[in-house]
């Protein structure tokens, strides 16, 4: 294939996929650089949180202090995200960007000293302390730069598609870093170091990335509010508040399952995790959420709905947690043998789960305001957030008081409330195209 012939056929994909996805020229390049490094930096990222989650308080008794530690990360993204939320609207989106990805390299690789018997043991916590701090500031610049910037490139037609496809770099790159880092530990014995070193290289390629291949999008000069003045909008705007119970405790249930990951698969047995059957479940749940999360999401647009999406994916959320804890065992960990015969239903619960993640966040692009949608998506890493401190406290509480039942009253609980909140929201996407097409018919509608 000749230079010419293979640049025709890259212009084919991008006025294909323009088209598909209604983007506008150029746009589709753009997002997919973003999207890109998106996926890279997570992925490398959150390896080296494995390693952190593997070495920091192993033993089950100490659940309460891991957790504790581990919502430090949660906590720093929550009180910064205003500001760079707000710088967002002011200085423009890419240069957030690229400081969320050069604070969040500096991060992981200050975990490899964290981690050194040369560390004195009382300096240790305060020390990793810091570094999760960092990544929480480096998790509240790139939340707001880069769902900004998706934003700034969606409208009704594509929302929770782009939103879909940002789900599953940030949640898929969190999986498969967090599970090759997982298994490069417990299946295959590399060494902790070793990880981390390789992750903060990943984090370094996705600085290059953003640096050189992502260009910035429109934003409107504005005024830069304080985090206070970004709560009281938050608890002002009715839609943000009755979205809050519904995707705060999805949120807390995957914090609890990434801190305690290792519990739940392993508990006090000790013993090395056959690599097959724990691949064949990963595949069992990965691949059908990915089919999920692409093919709901453009039904999601094409109906202007998200409510019954969300509602679908909690209750497969609920199957999983169901069907996960009837393979616990007694003394803690789970029965991967047991687990493995049943992946069918594993498979079909995550293929429903993946309706829930795309939904939940183009309805907060529905109800943003556009005019300061930097900030205003700030309001995703509060939900993060303060769900990231819910999870590991509450599911590190709960573990120590029912043992091997914890993880299922704790999800129960969790997808409890947010079914409850789901009831109580409204359609912003479909009254709004109810509305442009009012207009369209009536042009004097608004005049009279």
């Amino acid at each position: 294939m000749t230079e010419d012939e293979a640049r025709v056929r890259r212009a084919f994909g991008s006025r294909t996929l323009s088209a598909f996805l209604n983007l506008g020229p150029g746009d589709v390049s753009n997002l997919a650089a973003l999207y890109i490094a998106t996926f890279v930096m997570r992925t490398a990222t959150f390896a080296g949180v494995a390693v952190m989650q593997h070495v920091l308080f192993p033993d089950p008794a100490d659940a309460f202090w891991k957790g504790l530690l581990f919502s430090v990360f949660p906590f720093a993204e929550i009180a910064s995200v205003g500001y760079y939320g707000a710088l967002c609207d002011r200085v423009g989106r890419k240069r957030v960007l690229v400081f969320a990805h050069v604070v969040t390299a500096v991060a992981v690789f200050l975990f490899i000293p964290s981690i050194s018997p040369a560390l004195p043991g009382s300096v240790g916590p305060a020390f990793v302390a810091v570094v999760f701090a960092m990544f929480g500031i480096g998790a509240a610049a790139k939340v707001s730069s880069t769902l900004t910037m998706v934003s700034d490139t969606s409208n009704l037609e594509n929302r929770a598609q782009l939103m879909a496809v940002f789900d599953l770099v940030t949640l898929g790159g969190l999986a498969a870093g967090f599970g090759v880092g997982f298994l490069a530990l417990t299946a295959f014995q590399v060494s902790s170091e070793i990880v981390l070193l390789v992750a903060g290289l990943g984090v370094v390629a996705s600085v290059v990335m953003v640096l050189f291949l992502v260009r910035d999008t429109r934003h409107v000069a504005g005024t830069r509010p304080r985090t206070l003045d970004l709560l009281r909008t938050v608890f002002r705007d009715r839609d943000i508040v009755r979205l809050l119970p519904v995707y705060i405790p999805v949120i807390a249930l995957y914090g609890y399952v990434l801190t305690f990951t290792e519990h739940l698969l392993i508990g006090g047995r000790g013993s090395a995790i056959p690599a097959d059957e724990l691949l064949t479940i990963v595949a069992a749940i990965g691949i059908p959420l990915v089919i999920s999360l692409v093919a709901s999401s453009r039904v999601s647009d094409k109906a202007r709905l998200r409510r019954p999406f969300m509602a679908v994916g909690l209750v497969c959320f609920g199957g999983l947690a169901v069907v996960i804890s009837l393979a616990a065992l007694p003394g803690g960990g789970t029965d991967l043998s047991a687990l493995y015969g049943r992946w069918p239903i594993v498979a079909a619960l995550s293929a429903g789960a993946g309706a829930f993640p795309p939904a939940a966040l183009a309805y907060l692009a529905d109800i943003v305001k556009r005019d300061v949608s930097g900030t205003t998506f700030g309001i995703y890493s509060i939900i993060f957030g303060s769900g990231l401190i819910v999870g590991p406290i509450l599911g590190g509480t709960l573990t120590e008081v029912f043992g091997s039942q914890g993880f299922i009253v704790t999800a129960m609980s969790l997808i409890v409330v947010s079914a409850t909140g789901v009831g109580l929201l409204r359609e912003p996407a479909r009254e709004a195209a109810a509305s442009m097409l009012a207009t369209a018919s009536d042009p004097l509608r608004d005049e009279r």
